[in-house]
């Protein structure tokens, strides 16, 4: 841009707003929307001055007395109005009704005749844009709902106010910059029956043993030589004639450590059906199952999501799960592939816990991240894999589920589109318009349980 382009933008900025809106606050400002009339007045000037006339004195006189008008009723509303906005809750789910509530509260003693609000949120479908108006030291209310369908990190605002007066020869600006950052949650599911490997306890398993004592038999069998003489069942040794060992249940192999993959190259659909949403929705209901369910595991999150990988040691209790919720939330599809990120985290994942790997990579790539499986089992680590497909891949898992079958790791699929129950429900009431057979309308009140 030329100097003199600069200079000329400058002297016109000067003029729409700088001009009108000295004194005020900063984050308000006023520019002139029509600003031709203004240039007759030269004109009506040297009018009056070569013929002089009543007409030039009443155009002048209408004119200048137009934009002083409309400059004190924008100016007076610039400095009273006030806006506010308010988002009601505080946790919300992927599927939830996000409500915020606004006001616009007029303390001048002119009617606001009109106020734009608009939004710059970024919020995925949601507009809450609108012009309302409301009279003299009053306020005007209302509220929005929204749909909270994907997961993620969102921005409410920043936002402006736009004030006009009545002959639209201004235009006063409120900008607030401040925004609020809102955070959804994936949602979370109740999941059918996820096999778990069973094995001997870790450090934990003080807190998960009975108080009544030791662990129950499940079953005897003979007696081999290293057994421990304290499990030999004697009332059936005796009744047998032969040596007998009580055989205890086993209980959950440690602590949940859950695997996550992200790799954009094995991702496949799009959306709720695709399976990045798919697995980031199991991982979330598989922590909430651990951490809440019988069991009651300390469970971990382990995933390379975008260029950062993602460590949350195993821990009980609910603030680790809304830990893992909040990681889960803004997860985005990675680089690195599934067998990568195992092998460069095996050495952070201890031993004697449970590795439980969400992917959909069953095709080509299945053997790297078994092998890293079957490596990690020679570190004392116990294995489960869910399989998130698509109903085109299906045929594609065979290969993937049979070589983990003779690897003895417990496994199961879940395709995309099965529909799975919300783990946490509510019923609302909603207006729904229908027609009448002779062209009518009437509005009914539905009740639906939704989550």
């Amino acid at each position: 841009m030329s100097a003199q382009t600069k200079q000329k933008s400058n002297v016109l900025e000067w003029w729409r707003t700088r001009l009108w809106s000295r004194r005020l606050p900063l984050h308000t400002t006023i520019e002139a929307r029509t600003g031709w009339p203004l240039l007759l007045l030269p004109a009506l000037l040297f009018g009056q001055l070569v013929t002089p006339h009543p007409v030039w004195i009443v155009l002048l006189v209408t004119i200048v007395g137009l934009y002083a008008i409309g400059y004190a009723w924008v100016r007076e509303q610039a400095q009273h109005v006030r806006f506010t906005r308010r988002r009601v809750g505080a946790i919300l789910v992927a599927g939830d009704q996000m409500r915020e509530e606004f006001a616009v509260l007029n303390g001048s003693g002119l009617p606001l005749l009109w106020a734009a609000f608009i939004d710059a949120s970024d919020l995925p479908g949601y507009a809450p844009g609108i012009v309302v108006a409301c009279g003299a030291n009053r306020d005007y209310r209302w509220h929005t709902d929204a749909e909270c369908a994907q997961r993620g990190v969102f921005r409410l605002g920043p936002h402006r106010i736009e004030l006009g007066d009545p002959f639209g020869l201004f235009r006063a600006t409120q900008r607030y910059t401040d925004f609020e950052t809102v955070l959804i949650y994936p949602r979370v599911v109740q999941l059918p029956a996820v096999t778990l490997p069973r094995g001997g306890a870790d450090g934990h398993a003080q807190r998960r043993r009975s108080v009544a004592g030791a662990r129950p038999a499940a079953s005897v069998r003979d007696y081999t030589a290293g057994d421990s003489m304290r499990l030999v069942h004697w009332p059936t040794s005796a009744h047998r004639g032969r040596l007998t060992v009580k055989e205890l249940e086993q209980e959950p192999s440690g602590d949940v450590w859950i695997v996550l993959d992200l790799d954009e190259a094995v991702q496949q659909g799009a959306g709720a059906e695709g399976t990045l949403e798919y697995g980031v929705m199991l991982a979330a209901s598989m922590a909430a199952e651990m951490v809440s369910g019988a069991d009651r595991r300390a469970v971990g999150l382990l995933a390379a999501s975008g260029a950062a990988v993602v460590t949350l040691a195993p821990q009980p209790g609910q603030a680790q799960l809304w830990a893992i919720m909040a990681a889960l939330a803004p997860a985005q599809p990675s680089q690195t592939p599934l067998h990568d990120l195992l092998q460069r985290s095996l050495s952070l994942l201890g031993r004697r816990h449970t590795l439980m790997i969400i992917t959909p990579a069953t095709g080509e790539s299945a053997p790297l991240w078994i092998a890293e499986l079957v490596r990690a089992g020679g570190q004392g680590l116990f294995s489960s894999v869910l399989a998130v497909m698509t109903p085109e891949q299906e045929a594609e898992t065979v290969e993937c589920m049979e070589l983990l079958a003779r690897l003895d790791i417990p496994h199961q699929r879940l395709r995309t589109d099965v529909r799975l129950r919300a783990a946490l429900t509510y019923r609302r009431t909603r207006k729904v318009i229908r027609s009448t057979p002779t062209g009518g309308a009437f509005t009914v009140e539905v009740e639906e349980e939704v989550g």
